[in-house]
């Protein structure tokens, strides 16, 4: 009974169906995760012009902002 399971989901016309699937499955539960929470969404979007900035010109970005928190506290000690 196994054997014929795996001999059924072997056959390439069976893999492809069954792989499709699943990559979609994974692909929108990754677009349900980066898109759901407002927070998540906001940040994401601030990085969006990240690549087309100059070094001189720097968008604040949380992660910007957690790095210079964590900067100035280690300068303090």
């Amino acid at each position: 009974m196994i054997s014929e399971f795996f001999n059924w989901i072997g056959r390439p016309e069976i893999a492809k169906t069954i792989e499709l699937f699943l990559l979609l499955g994974v692909f929108i539960i990754v677009l349900i995760y980066a898109y759901t929470g407002k927070k998540r969404g906001k940040r994401l979007e601030s990085y969006r012009d990240i690549p087309f900035l100059d070094d001189h010109n720097h968008v604040s970005t949380d992660a910007n902002k957690e790095q210079v928190s964590k900067n100035e506290s280690e300068s303090r000690k």
